[in-house]
């Protein structure tokens, strides 16, 4: 830290230097299992910084952390205890070429300043739900990134393309920060008008009848895949009761009004047998709205957890009769905030998609059907009940694992960003993509 602080005499703070922006620092993560207590962080402006302050940390063989927009929920995900954290929230420029529809992003801009940048210019790019998630957690989680700049662990600054260190570029897609910082990302862009969507919540009598549709929707989506939807089922021990609650997207350019759902969710309009919702905020807008509106709660404790499964009908039944059951001894704890079980349609199209564009190391190529991305997310305030939060999910995870394992429903993927700290999100890619994330970093 002493010779950070040399270095980057502005940008460098801690406990007993510029205490304020310490203090805001730990303040400004979205859990509390991740306000942890660095030695000190320095916060770079650009790639040089980041490159000078990665090589001296890796000279003087420091620990430390990288920090994006620090909505992580594992403790230690993005900062540490005796060690250094970077802090890349300095760096959150968003800029587009229309010419060559490729916007830059770099990694600490939250995803929504990227749709305020972006929707007023008629452009958007994928991205995160929530508008105050961080771009680089996120994205180095995912498939869909173009990474452009990179730091290595030596200081050393490369490009990552799929013509120059084209490996790296692949295993960068899916691998987190284990290979070094991105410190800029290129996105295709893809020009886009206002959108349908929002919330729509249900009486949980509509479960057998959502599980049916959204069996047929995850089944159909490559008939037309604009639309995304994701399934919450929610206990507040607040209300001491369970609501449904579907996020809906259709991301085709549209004129005129929309007087019904679209196509894709014909299965949850008002007229099928789901029926019509108990409240809504459905609407044409833009990005920044829909995403603005799906932030969480922070000041609290968080646990997910994840699996992933067939979309089979019968399973989904199933999976939804065994989390019944787990939700009523849920009913008899009232000490947590909330607890949701999240399912995301995760359909062959999408790594279909992805091979297309050079590929990633999240291994769904491996699969040839349609999958369900299972998420369990709980949220309390204290630390006392943490040993208590844990065993019910280990309960819930052991449960679902054991049935889905039985029907031969169980995939290994489990996405990385919903991971909890005893699972193996890199070794659920499977044997291939581990190898080359493993050479990658040689």
């Amino acid at each position: 830290c002493n010779v950070l602080e040399k270095s980057f005499p502005q940008k460098t703070y801690s406990s007993t230097n510029q205490k304020n922006l310490y203090q805001k620092f730990i303040a400004s993560y979205f859990s509390v299992n991740d306000r942890l207590t660095p030695n000190c962080v320095v916060s770079p402006a650009d790639t040089k910084d980041v490159a000078a302050v990665v090589g001296l940390l890796s000279k003087n063989s420091c620990q430390f952390a990288v920090k994006s927009g620090g909505h992580g929920i594992l403790t230690g995900s993005s900062n540490i205890v005796k060690g250094v954290t970077v802090d890349l929230r300095g760096m959150r420029s968003v800029t587009l070429n229309k010419k060559a529809k490729i916007a830059t992003v770099q990694p600490g801009a939250k995803w929504i300043d990227v749709y305020d940048s972006l929707s007023p210019l008629g452009y958007a790019i994928p991205g995160g739900r929530a508008g105050d998630v961080g771009v680089g957690g996120l994205t180095s989680g995912e498939e869909e990134l173009t990474p452009n700049r990179v730091v290595l662990g030596n200081g050393t600054v490369v490009q990552a393309t799929n013509v120059t260190n084209a490996d790296l570029f692949t295993a960068l897609k899916g691998s987190q920060n284990n290979l070094g910082i991105i410190t800029q990302f290129d996105f295709v862009a893809f020009e886009s008008s206002d959108l349908w969507g929002g919330t729509a919540t249900y009486d949980k009598k509509t479960i057998p009848a959502q599980i049916k549709a959204f069996y047929d929707f995850t089944k159909n989506i490559k008939n037309d895949p604009f639309g995304s939807l994701i399934f919450v089922w929610s206990y507040f021990p607040k209300t001491k009761d369970i609501t449904v609650t579907n996020l809906y997207e259709y991301t085709a350019n549209l004129t005129g009004p929309v007087k019904t759902y679209p196509p894709p969710f014909k299965g949850f309009a008002p007229d099928s047998a789901v029926g019509p919702p108990i409240a809504n905020t459905l609407r044409v807008t833009n990005l920044s709205s829909l995403t603005g509106e799906l932030n969480s709660p922070v000041e609290l404790s968080n646990l997910y957890a994840s699996l992933t499964f067939t979309n089979d009908l019968t399973v989904l039944k199933e999976v939804v009769k065994i989390l019944s059951k787990e939700l009523e001894v849920y009913k008899k704890d009232g000490f947590f905030e909330y607890a949701s079980i999240l399912l995301q349609p995760l359909p062959r199209i999408f790594s279909d998609r992805s091979v297309e564009r050079g590929g990633n190391v999240l291994g769904l190529d491996r699969y040839h059907d349609d999958n369900i991305l299972f998420l369990l997310d709980m949220a309390w305030n204290g630390t006392q009940y943490d040993g208590r939060i844990r065993s019910l999910a280990d309960q819930v995870m052991g449960d679902l694992t054991k049935y889905l394992k039985g029907a031969g429903a169980l995939k290994d993927f489990q996405y990385l960003n919903y991971a909890f700290e005893d699972q193996d999100p890199l070794g659920g890619y499977g044997p291939a993509a581990l190898s080359k994330i493993k050479a990658a970093s040689k």
